[in-house]
């Protein structure tokens, strides 16, 4: 990226006014730390597929409104520093990294020739791709849309990942989306890995894989009835994919809750697998972007003092960190920190805090201190207290289930 390259907020997404009950998902996937009450958030909706919306609040707000007409990232730091009254690099590493989600949902667009306009490969629902008959869009990336589909004959729902993109970027995004349905392909099925039914290389690429259901586990664990063995239950089975990837030595690369489904059974998948890469392949380190939600930022991965994100790549200790913050909010229905607004106040955190014990689920059943003390040890500072891979760590999570289920009396069934 160069400062010269220019991007813009398009058109076709619109700033609403947001009031409660109104089906939309924050932008992010993280309610509370958009810092905005319900009084205070704005609608963004996209209009040429109205389920794609996001809730974001004033100054989120404010900052696309900047890219209303097309201008460099650079430029738009100088000006959110002018109107904080500070100079640009005290903001710099904040501001790139929101900079970076925002290219990632897709809100901020290329203003060049780099990224397509109007795709030829835009998808119309009723066309027949293959032997899929597409339908309604799910959501539209730079790089890549996602439709739901039917397989011709059969019914059976599908999701097509489509490649979108066009320009001189192409082809190396399009060798890194060949790439994560060969990973995919090579991977031996399981029960929690959602499953890649077929891959099409010609024009235009994309992949068909298995419906996996429309709620990740970030919109359940807070606001779900659900009792503590559910939980339990849920979180082995996350736990299971990981392990199955760890035991195969591979790393998914991109690991929070809005990548762990839940499908109509209640049964967790595993998705996206775009940033995956086999462990320790250094030609893969050096290509493939590496991943990861600022609350689930490995403390490893954050650079002391300027606290930006590292250039270094996670391993599979990463990996279990990251899904110590994932049982957490499993189990407590929020993640580690999440009080933490500013990206600079949460990397402190994640780094020198120590992370709160998991005590109470959101239905207020105390939370066995063998499970606590599993997440505890996946949470640790030093990579090297935590478990070195996942299958250990499901091996423990297991284990400490059995020894609070016998003290609670509960059934020692709901671990896969």
């Amino acid at each position: 990226m160069t400062e010269q390259h220019l991007y813009v907020f398009p058109e076709y997404f619109e700033l609403h006014p947001w009031g409660e009950g109104e089906g939309s998902s924050l932008l992010g996937g993280s309610e509370p730390s958009t810092g905005a009450s319900v009084g205070e958030r704005i609608m963004v909706v996209d209009t040429r597929a109205h389920q794609n919306c996001y809730l974001v609040n004033p100054v989120i707000k404010s900052y696309l409104e900047l890219f209303r007409k097309p201008r460099a990232e650079a430029e738009a730091l100088e000006e959110l520093a002018r109107q904080a009254g500070c100079p640009p690099e005290a903001i710099a590493a904040t501001v790139r990294t929101f900079f970076q989600r925002m290219r990632r949902a897709g809100l901020l667009r290329s203003a060049g020739a780099d990224l397509r306009e109007d795709s030829t490969w835009a998808l119309t629902p009723g066309q027949v791709l293959g032997e899929y008959r597409v339908g309604e869009l799910i959501v539209e990336k730079p790089d890549v849309a996602l439709h739901h589909a039917r397989q011709v004959g059969t019914g059976m729902p599908v999701v097509l990942k489509v490649f979108i993109l066009q320009g001189p970027r192409a082809d190396c995004d399009r060798e890194l989306f060949e790439r994560e349905f060969s990973l995919m392909a090579g991977l031996a099925p399981h029960e929690n890995i959602c499953r890649l039914l077929a891959f099409h290389p010609g024009e235009p690429c994309y992949a068909a894989l298995e419906y996996a259901g429309s709620t990740p586990l970030r919109h359940t664990m807070a606001e779900v009835f659900l009792p503590l063995p559910e939980r339990v239950r849920i979180g082995a089975e996350a736990l299971a994919a990981l392990a199955h990837l760890h035991r195969h030595g591979l790393l998914h690369g991109d690991v929070h809750s809005r990548n762990f489904m839940l499908t109509d059974e209640h049964r967790v998948k595993l998705i996206d697998f775009g940033l995956s890469r086999r462990s320790g392949d250094a030609a893969e380190e050096a290509s493939v972007p590496h991943g990861g939600l600022p609350a689930f930022m490995p403390p490893e991965r954050i650079e002391p003092g300027s606290l930006s994100i590292s250039s270094r790549p996670g391993d599979m200790r990463s990996e279990v960190f990251q899904l110590g913050v994932l049982l957490h909010e499993i189990l407590t229905g929020h993640r580690p920190f999440s009080e933490k607004v500013l990206w600079k106040r949460l990397a402190q955190a994640i780094r020198d805090q120590p992370a709160p014990r998991a005590v109470w689920t959101p239905e207020g059943v105390r939370i066995p201190e063998a499970l606590a003390d599993v997440i505890e040890r996946a949470l640790a500072k030093a990579p090297e207290e935590r478990f070195p891979c996942a299958v250990e760590l499901l091996e423990a999570w297991r284990a400490a289930w059995r020894r609070g289920a016998r003290r609670a009396r509960a059934g020692e069934h709901v671990c896969p």
